[in-house]
């Protein structure tokens, strides 16, 4: 059943089809689930057994409610135009993603996941147990729609649906919140299951986030970086069984041990942007880490049960890829050092994660994705994260402060 091929969340991470990896194998397809042309009511069989092509065929003869005449020509057009069509369905969907992984976020008291990889559609798990009918009728009286988990047999999960339009889609989490909330939270937290490195820089001015003080100037940025680094190291220790901090320059480890004492350190070292990730990895495999998920300090409105999953999703992969919207990725994990995967990689540039997915597969290795998320690297990302519910008090104190200060240079 491949109905889901080519709707991959993360691009460059598709997988090859089965026709490609077995000789006898079966493929259909449809229109129905990659693009929402549903109506069409048309598919198809991908085979090199031609005696079964035309059985099928043959068969096809004998069925009732036969497509209709227009079907054909329409789902040929469709076909033509696939990347395009398709491009759209995907955007729309990765964003909302995003959004549901900001819901799961603000809600883990109540539901848990392990985010998908491919598709419009998401399981929750209510970590309180099965919510039971009543909680469905609440959210059908609104006008929302979830599919009880109980219809695949998880009765603690449910199914819902995340390629509708964006506005529509974040108002019907807004509804679902309300009434999640309305049943008894989980009253324990996850465990914390991850080891975790923090590739962090010094908070220094003309040191760290030099393209966001291209826009804000060389010394607010090393506040709004040592802002970001407080948080950073919160969002790395809900999750972390132990905590590595790469840092960099070497000689800013004191000022990182007054900061962190119970962290264990690694120096991030000269070389490439490749070249610090992989000494990073090496030196926390050295020194004992289990499948380390590693995070930077860019991006300190992180929705931190995203590094649980990716702890979860190390079991089934070799690595895992959070996916940034500027081109990079915000997270990265591996399961035990991969060196190929570090090679000619153009750090800062949008080309970071083509090129590390493309190191991915030519090493044979399998990658799980995340949703997206975004760095805060110039000035324009601060209004965004200005507006974002996961805003962390650090970041939070430090954007009051500078309007606090703008007002007064105003006031002048």
């Amino acid at each position: 059943d491949e109905v889901y091929r080519g709707v991959d969340l993360a691009p460059g991470t598709g997988r090859p089809s089965v026709i490609d990896e077995y000789e006898d194998a079966v493929s259909i397809g449809d229109l129905s689930k990659p693009l929402g042309l549903g109506g069409l009511r048309l598919g198809w069989i991908v085979t090199r057994d031609r005696r079964l092509l035309a059985a099928c065929a043959a068969a096809l003869d004998c069925l009732s409610g036969s497509v209709s005449a227009l079907s054909a020509p329409v789902a040929l057009a469709a076909l033509r135009s696939w990347d395009e069509l398709l491009s759209a369905h995907l955007d729309r969907a990765r964003a909302n993603l995003s959004l549901l992984a900001s819901f799961v976020e603000q809600h883990r008291e109540w539901v848990d996941w392990v985010p998908p990889q491919a598709g419009y559609t998401a399981f929750l798990r209510f970590r309180g147990g099965q919510p039971g009918e009543i909680f469905y009728e609440w959210l059908r009286n609104r006008g929302v729609f979830a599919l009880d988990g109980a219809v695949y047999g998880w009765p603690d999960h449910t199914r819902i649906g995340f390629g509708l339009e964006s506005p529509r889609f974040a108002d019907a989490l807004e509804t679902f919140g309300e009434e999640l909330r309305r049943l008894v939270p989980a009253t324990a937290m996850p465990p914390r299951a991850a080891d975790v490195i923090l590739l962090a820089k010094e908070p220094r001015s003309g040191f760290s986030k030099t393209r966001l003080a291209a826009g804000v100037g060389a010394a607010r940025a090393a506040e709004l970086s040592a802002a970001f680094l407080e948080d950073s190291i919160a969002i790395a220790r809900t999750h972390a069984r132990k905590l590595f901090i790469a840092y960099a320059p070497d000689a800013a480890r004191s000022d990182f041990e007054a900061m962190v004492p119970d962290a264990t350190y690694l120096s991030q070292g000269d070389g490439d942007f490749g070249g610090r990730l992989d000494r990073a990895f090496a030196t926390a495999f050295a020194a004992g880490a289990y499948r380390p998920v590693l995070i930077g300090s860019d991006s300190p409105t992180l929705p931190a049960h995203l590094i649980a999953a990716s702890r979860r999703l190390l079991a089934t992969h070799d690595i895992v890829l959070g996916p940034a919207t500027d081109g990079g990725y915000y997270l990265i994990a591996m399961n035990k050092p991969h060196p190929q995967v570090f090679e000619g990689i153009d750090g800062g540039t949008s080309r970071v994660l083509a090129q590390t997915l493309r190191c991915i597969q030519r090493a044979g290795l399998s990658c799980a994705t995340l949703p997206y998320w975004y760095d805060v690297d110039v000035a324009a990302d601060l209004g965004v994260m200005a507006a974002d519910p996961l805003l962390r008090s650090a970041t939070a104190a430090a954007l009051a402060a500078g309007e606090r200060a703008s007002a007064g240079v105003a006031a002048l």
